[in-house]
């Protein structure tokens, strides 16, 4: 499964060829707009590698964000942190293309009360709690606030129930796969990658 991210990030990278790029703008940056989201459960969880801590995600929200492109622009440096509350997001794909964003947040969350926008830029990985904490902080000291309870209302229903799925790769491949043909077809390959059958190693 690791090596099926590691392949996504690396064509989410070469979806973009920028000679020169700009420089990466202002933090904090609230995000554009909530167009989506959907609670999901996995029978077999996996490791969060966006956060320090790397907790073990059986639950979580989906999201798609309409964002500033200029904040997802792909570089070969840290770059701005998308947050939902208290946690880091994983940004599935780019999203520079298209201006859209499917994002993973693990556990619960209560979308009436977390603020979502990007951070200061640095990688997730090294990002623990209570850097998160400072980080939203800092948001809301910025006059970052949550969407409004009729645009959640709106983006659940599109949605729908909650997703129950057995594994990571069966969300990456299906639902998350899904929402990128719709929402940014320009990253169809990753898709693609997502949907590729995974072959069990000899030792398993």
């Amino acid at each position: 499964m690791k090596t099926l991210m590691l392949m996504a990030s690396t064509l989410c990278v070469a979806l973009v060829a920028v000679a020169g790029p700009p420089a990466v703008p202002a933090t904090p940056a609230a995000v554009e707009d909530l167009v989506y989201t959907r609670t999901f459960t996995l029978q077999n969880g996996f490791e969060f590698d966006w956060s320090k801590e790397r907790p073990l995600v059986t639950s979580g929200t989906l999201l798609v964000l309409k964002v500033d492109k200029a904040l997802v622009l792909p570089r070969q440096q840290a770059e701005p942190v998308l947050y939902v509350g208290d946690h880091t997001a994983q940004r599935i794909n780019s999203g520079y293309d298209s201006g859209y964003v499917i994002a993973l947040v693990p556990g619960e969350v209560d979308l009436a009360k977390a603020p979502i926008w990007f951070g200061t830029p640095e990688l997730p990985e090294r990002i623990d709690a209570a850097k998160a904490k400072a980080e939203r902080a800092r948001a809301e000291a910025a006059g970052m606030k949550p969407f409004s309870a009729e645009k959640i209302a709106a983006a659940s229903a599109k949605g729908g129930e909650q997703l129950n799925v057995a594994s990571q790769y069966e969300l990456l491949r299906g639902q998350v796969s899904d929402l990128i043909d719709e929402y940014s077809p320009q990253e169809a390959p990753l898709a693609e990658t997502f949907r590729m059958p995974v072959t069990p190693r000899a030792s398993e």
